[in-house]
């Protein structure tokens, strides 16, 4: 009677045991700023301004190398938009929060009115705001913390720009790679699998999809901001 089982009961551990390894190689791993950039991570690593630790993002291992490669790839290229939009978001927002201090300083009243051609505070540019500040710091009117914001968000955002700019590059070439990989993901991984290997390809590729268009308006933004505040801070 323990015969008529054996095989059975050998077949039923090879599916447990193909299961576990199965499952083992697909574990999803955890993105890190220092994946992005390891200069920024020096920066902001464990800080507020560390978006990737607060967005947890993550990408899954296949076992298979090429598709291994995409899924961090991509993630790596979004990640690094992410936190290049979020930390230039923040900047902008908060030089513009210091500059419309500045109205209240009765001597730069002039000045401000001038430098922005009399706009509303609320409709400042960055680059008005930027220039309200560098007046405020030649005539000594900015507190300690907003020139060590800026001393330190000028450094941020030199580390930020190559990791911008690598995304926009690698997306562009990820997007255009992930149909075959869609395609290809029968042969690759069986029928059992392809269908949501495939959804994981397609669905990398369309979080990617607007990085090649509003990539590089995110780094123009952020060179603006890097001027303006290597300006500042060189006064």
């Amino acid at each position: 009677m323990p015969a008529r089982f054996s095989r059975p009961l050998a077949f039923l551990f090879l599916l447990v045991a193909g299961a576990v390894s199965s499952a083992a190689a697909q574990q999803d791993r955890l993105l890190t700023l220092s994946d992005l950039s390891p200069d920024l991570a020096r920066l902001i690593g464990g800080t507020p301004l560390d978006f990737v630790a607060n967005a947890r993002i993550t990408y899954g291992v296949t076992g298979n190398s090429s598709y291994d490669d995409f899924f961090r790839n991509s993630a790596v290229s979004y990640g690094g938009f992410m936190v290049g939009r979020r930390l230039t978001n923040q900047a902008t927002l908060n030089l513009k929060k210091y500059a419309r201090s500045k109205v209240a300083v009765a001597e730069m009243k002039d000045q401000i009115a001038e430098l922005t051609q009399g706009a509303d505070t609320a409709s400042w540019t960055t680059e008005q705001a930027l220039a309200v500040l560098a007046a405020a710091k030649k005539r000594d009117q900015l507190s300690a913390e907003e020139s060590a914001y800026m001393l330190s968000m000028a450094a941020n955002l030199a580390a930020a720009i190559p990791m911008v700019e690598a995304s926009v590059s690698s997306s562009t070439q990820l997007t255009s790679t992930a149909p075959a990989m869609v395609s290809g993901a029968r042969s690759s991984f069986g029928v059992l699998k392809a269908g949501s290997i495939g959804h994981n390809v397609q669905q990398s590729a369309d979080r990617l999809a607007t990085i090649p268009t509003e990539g590089p308006k995110l780094v123009e933004a952020m060179l603006v901001l890097s001027k303006g505040l290597a300006m500042i801070n060189g006064n």
